[in-house]
């Protein structure tokens, strides 16, 4: 399990460095002006799992979704091991996000549309991961980059669904109220849990 999470991070390493490269700065624009809070929150977390569909493509290509299965572990092992990554690249996010509440927080910059960045980032990162994995499993890493951006879309259009079904019980709510967030979250884990029983049912009939 170590040696196939130490790959998985290692395929990703200079797409991992560039996302840092690209979010850590964008902790200081909110700095400049607040009414991006939110925005750069959402980015910052869910820059990293982007970064998924490079270790699947170089997978690919160097031949080693074929090597793995050959190792003295399981399939479902294989799995693991992905979703761990998938987790670690979401932690990243969180991680480098607190740089921004912490710059804030000296600043004294602390609002609604701080929560509303991570009630938005979070969910949309995890259903991302949800969707577009079991899909790339299934038709092939070379569509990676197509297949993550429709995961994306849906995963927008699913929170836009959450907060369509919630304001007709109730016309207060709005997109930025935390109850939209809340329950996305929530079905976003409960995605995250069914796409790797549907990703362990796929590995185990795929012939590569």
């Amino acid at each position: 399990m170590k040696g196939l999470l130490a790959n998985n991070l290692y395929s990703m390493q200079e797409n991992i460095k560039l996302s840092l490269y690209i979010t850590l700065p964008m902790a200081f624009v909110p700095l400049l002006e607040a009414s991006m809070i939110s925005m750069i929150v959402a980015m910052q977390v869910f820059m990293f799992i982007s970064n998924m569909g490079a270790s699947l493509k170089m997978d690919e290509t160097s031949g080693w979704n074929k090597w793995e299965i050959t190792m003295p572990v399981s399939r479902k092992t294989i799995i693991n091991a992905k979703y761990i990554s998938f987790i670690l690249l979401i932690l990243m996010g969180l991680a480098v996000s607190l740089v921004t509440v912490v710059l804030l927080s000296l600043q004294n910059e602390f609002n609604d549309t701080l929560i509303f960045g991570y009630s938005y980032g979070l969910p949309l990162s995890i259903s991302t991961a949800a969707i577009a994995y079991p899909l790339i499993l299934k038709l092939g890493a070379e569509k990676s980059d197509t297949l993550l951006i429709t995961a994306g879309g849906l995963s927008v259009g699913l929170q836009l669904l959450v907060w369509y079904l919630l304001h007709l019980s109730d016309s207060t709510i709005t997109y930025r109220s935390p109850v939209v967030g809340q329950v996305s979250l929530a079905i976003a884990l409960v995605m995250f849990v069914l796409s790797y029983f549907l990703s362990v049912r796929i590995h185990r009939n795929k012939e590569f």
